[in-house]
């Protein structure tokens, strides 16, 4: 039975199923999801709280967008990828129908994916060259040359496949607590614990927009964590316990990105360690930390294009994931990092639509079968232009909540209740219900039948 999860795991194609026999213990998926959260971005989120709120106060924030929201968007749609045993852009297939999951769907994850992991790539260029003493503000074709070769390594893994990945999280993990130690040590001795605990900034922002910054660094979570969850068992409590790694990997890593900067003034993490006196291997270590985000995110846009493009093979895959590497490694070069903020918001809006009809459609709709449905879904389209521009004007005209959650509730809402006027009005095989799938009694009853 090994023998053939490792097969399944080296042959990784992008569209087919895992097989049920084939999935693996929690720990394997919930190692490289967890792994997800040590990112540099997240310590520049916890860094910008630092210049509104106090350590109690940012730990409520933290609290609240991660324990109380990140981990049910999480846990929901990773059940799905376990239960489907299948990516995140072939699941858009059964309600989103497979050309707009394509183009629509798969293009969105791709984009976004590779904004993220061009975003920590300059970061990480950024911290390398400060390990080497290069000014990478001023000095750029040095910067630029360190950038692509970290890069590239960044990318290895992820072209390599899943198993590749699930071995380099068992370096990268231990060096990102490293870090999070290493950041309290320098934060302590060079602030002083006096300063950090007695911190009361005056507010630039109010606690719902703080909890939304939060979320917009992991909301991509609610559509990607599929990719992953397909190599793990359809049971529920395997699928809830996956996620507990991004909120219990990533409360005290938002922490130390606020602890580390009170005092310092800014949220460029680079400038904030420098200022704290961190030594080269400091800069070494965000390096192998960051390493496991950029797997992720990486392989998540590997998968998102094989799907745009309907590339099945393992070989096509990795050709695929090398290709978008050297496009967002250009975009890297090219200064996404000035944009972070308003990519973080962008971010927010469009993944929370997405989830919202890809849940309503498999748990309401579908009753948790999966379905290749070919065409368009046009109530699927209305759905993610809704949640949308919900979440855009509760984001940026009339500030209100928290504009993700209420941007996969609406989407979700829409396409509910569009479908169902739909199965009415004008039925077709978008409106069909087909049993298929897995269910958790039928993978039980496997697992048992194999085991006698």
């Amino acid at each position: 039975m090994n023998e053939k999860k490792g097969k399944a795991i080296e042959q990784d194609n992008a569209l087919q199923a895992v097989p049920i026999d084939q999935r693996q213990h929690w720990m394997t998926p919930a190692m490289i999801f967890g792994g997800l959260e040590f990112t540099i971005p997240v310590l520049m989120v916890g860094a910008t709280l630092a210049g509104s709120f106090g350590l109690g106060e940012t730990f409520f924030i933290l609290f609240v967008a991660l324990f109380g929201i990140q981990w049910i968007g999480n846990a929901l749609q990773g059940y799905i990828g376990a239960k489907t045993g299948r990516s995140s852009s072939v699941i858009a297939r059964t309600s989103f129908g497979a050309m707009q999951a394509r183009f629509i769907v798969g293009l969105t994850i791709f984009v976004v994916s590779l904004g993220w992991w061009a975003v920590q790539t300059s970061v990480a260029g950024n911290a390398i060259s400060a390990m080497f003493g290069i000014d990478y503000t001023t000095q750029w074709g040095l910067w630029a040359c360190i950038t692509a070769i970290a890069g590239l390594l960044f990318a290895i893994p992820s072209i390599i496949g899943y198993s590749s990945m699930k071995w380099t999280d068992y370096i990268a993990v231990p060096a990102g607590l490293l870090l999070i130690g290493a950041g309290i040590y320098f934060a302590l001795r060079n602030t002083g614990w006096e300063t950090i605990s007695n911190w009361n900034p005056a507010p630039s922002m109010g606690i719902f927009a703080a909890i939304s910054l939060v979320i917009g660094v992991n909301v991509s979570q609610w559509v990607i964590a599929s990719d992953y969850t397909r190599y793990a068992k359809p049971t529920i409590k395997d699928n809830a316990l996956i996620p507990a790694g991004i909120a219990i990997i990533g409360l005290p890593l938002f922490i130390v990105g606020a602890v580390m900067s009170v005092g310092v003034g800014e949220a460029d993490i680079v400038n904030v360690m420098l200022n704290l006196g961190f030594p080269v291997w400091g800069f070494l270590i965000l390096w192998f930390a960051t390493w496991t985000s950029q797997l992720v995110n990486n392989y998540s846009m590997g998968l998102a294009l094989s799907n745009m493009l309907n590339v099945n093979s393992n070989k096509g895959r990795a050709l695929l994931t090398f290709a978008g590497t050297v496009v967002a490694i250009i975009i890297s070069l090219a200064g996404i990092l000035d944009y972070f903020m308003d990519f973080l918001y962008l971010t927010a809006l469009v993944y929370p639509a997405i989830a919202g009809v890809i849940m309503v459609d498999f748990f309401f709709i579908r009753k948790r079968t999966w379905t290749d449905h070919q065409g368009w879904n046009w109530m699927a389209t209305i759905a993610l232009v809704v949640g949308t521009m919900l979440g855009y004007l509760t984001q940026y005209v009339t500030t209100f909540g928290l504009p993700a959650v209420q941007s996969l509730i609406a989407s979700g809402f829409v396409y509910y209740i569009s479908m169902k006027m739909k199965a009415k009005v004008a039925p077709d095989h978008f409106t069909s219900i087909a049993t298929c799938g897995y269910e958790e009694s039928n993978y039980n009853e496997t697992v048992s039948n194999k085991r006698a």
